[in-house]
């Protein structure tokens, strides 16, 4: 019961997170800043992509900015995104859209605000897009309508190919997947099932759970493949870390509301979304969580960061052909 419950106040708090608890109200102090007009870069590099209230303060949207906080800009295209995944090699990026009351779909667009198409509609709320390490593919949390039990899917990046990856449960199974986020080989994907981790082969054989008494959401795999960075629900709120095979516990955050861990290209950083009184900061630290850095200025609303990867990464120099 207490992980049931645990994994029901997800969507919940991210729900808060995207209406009441970042209503106008709450962003004082900081007038509303046009976005700006011009199409963006034609990659992003050393930078970090998120969700803001700073240039729409009613619905929020997408934005970048440098990874030491400074250019923050309006995504061209990202009005009403959230959830922003970078592709691996920075011209792409995907990310959940509000098109309706409780129906979202998984947009995918150049980074200057060109060329946007939807993989998936309809899905429940929060699908969490990721992309695959060859950037052919994107992993998400499916389900449709009011259905209790989403799945984890994968479609390729131009919308076609959608294929459920996680078996169908016991029908008497309450069964709750969410955020998935792949092994930085592409072989696995790790995702939390009632609030668990979980990790399960691409093709969608080898479902194991590991073990994580603290409970987990929103899990982001290392791209060294060492570690899957995670927010705790047992302590609620707390950054932590995990080798891939659920041993080797370790804190990065302590007694704080922390949450949405995703990795710097090396490995040794990790950004987050941490809350601070009324206001919620995107915020780089160590992964031993030393020389914590809030990139988010007074009286603005961020969360939900993605960090790009670096700009000399050898195996996307040449770009990847995505086959079938």
């Amino acid at each position: 019961m207490k992980r049931r419950a645990a994994a029901l106040s997800i969507p919940l708090l991210a729900l808060l997170l995207l209406s009441g608890a970042c209503n106008r109200d709450a962003v004082t102090g900081l007038p509303p800043i046009a976005a700006r007009s011009e199409a963006g870069p034609k990659k992003l590099q050393d930078a970090i992509a998120f969700f803001t209230r700073q240039f729409n303060t009613t619905d929020g949207g997408l934005a970048v900015m440098s990874v030491d906080g400074s250019g923050r800009r309006a995504l061209p295209g990202g009005d009403l995104g959230f959830e922003p995944s970078i592709s691996p090699d920075g011209r792409r990026i995907a990310f959940s859209r509000n098109t309706d009351v409780g129906v979202t779909s998984i947009d995918v667009m150049n980074v200057d605000g060109t060329g946007t198409i939807e993989v998936a509609r309809g899905l429940v709320f929060n699908p969490g897009p990721v992309w695959s390490p060859d950037g052919c593919q994107i992993a998400y949390r499916s389900g449709f309508d009011q259905q209790v039990s989403p799945w984890i899917a994968i479609v390729h990046a131009d919308g076609t190919g959608a294929r459920q990856l996680t078996p169908e449960p016991d029908p008497n199974e309450f069964a709750y997947y969410e955020s998935p986020t792949w092994s930085p080989d592409g072989s696995r994907l790790a995702f939390t099932k009632n609030s668990v981790l979980q990790v399960i082969n691409a093709d969608g054989t080898g479902l194991s759970a590991l073990p994580n008494e603290d409970l987990a959401l929103n899990p982001s795999w290392s791209p060294d493949g060492q570690r899957i960075a995670y927010t705790s629900l047992d302590p609620f709120g707390e950054i932590h870390l995990r080798n891939p095979d659920g041993s080797n516990l370790a804190q990065v955050t302590t007694g704080a509301f922390d949450f949405w861990p995703r990795w710097a290209p090396d490995s040794r950083r990790l950004v987050i979304a941490h809350v601070a009184g009324d206001q919620i900061q995107t915020v780089t630290l160590n992964i031993d969580g030393t020389n914590p850095v809030n990139l988010t200025p007074a009286g603005v609303l961020d969360f939900m960061p993605d960090w790009s990867r670096r700009t000399d990464d050898e195996d996307f120099a040449g770009g990847v052909k995505c086959g079938r």
